[in-house]
């Protein structure tokens, strides 16, 4: 039996979700906010042109607009945010992978920057996401499936084992 583990080679592109949510750089907070509930994601990724210049998140809309942390919160006392746009919220910049890329190496990358979203990439050019959750789901399904396999190898080992 190898001892290599299931999930090493798997590579990037295989589980990254192919409908990648876009807003421009200009759209306003509302209409990130709108294309967030109407996509039913908690982020999405910023475009200049053709070109990838960020990510806005749902905990940024949080941070940027309910607290002072950024000074731009909404609720203090005359502030209204409306012109704020998806160029301000953005992190810029995001970590990106490429598709051909192993699982270790994007958890890796994950960790070292704290972040839970991943945008795919080949050759320089946008082709996916991946998320946390993306990558719960999937190793659940790993555990699942090693589980299975584990529960039918005892049942062979209990059947060969001499009797106490």
């Amino acid at each position: 039996m190898s001892r290599e583990r299931s999930d090493t080679d798997l590579r990037v592109g295989r589980i990254a979700r192919k409908d990648v949510v876009c807003v421009p750089d200009d759209a306003t907070i509302g209409e990130v906010a709108r294309t967030m509930v109407e996509a039913n994601v908690g982020d999405v990724l910023v475009t200049k042109g053709d070109e990838l210049v960020g990510i806005v998140t749902d905990r940024d809309l949080v941070v940027h607009l309910l607290t002072d942390e950024h000074g731009t919160n909404v609720l203090a006392e005359g502030g209204s945010g409306s012109e704020l746009t998806a160029g301000d919220l953005m992190t810029g910049d995001p970590l990106t992978i490429e598709s051909d890329a192993r699982i270790p190496r994007l958890l890796h990358h994950m960790n070292q920057a704290s972040v839970r979203r991943v945008p795919v990439v080949e050759d320089g050019d946008l082709v996916g996401i991946v998320t946390f959750d993306d990558l719960v789901v999937h190793l659940a399904g790993e555990s699942a499936h090693v589980a299975a396999q584990l529960d039918s190898l005892s049942d062979v080992v209990h059947a060969e084992s001499p009797a106490k």
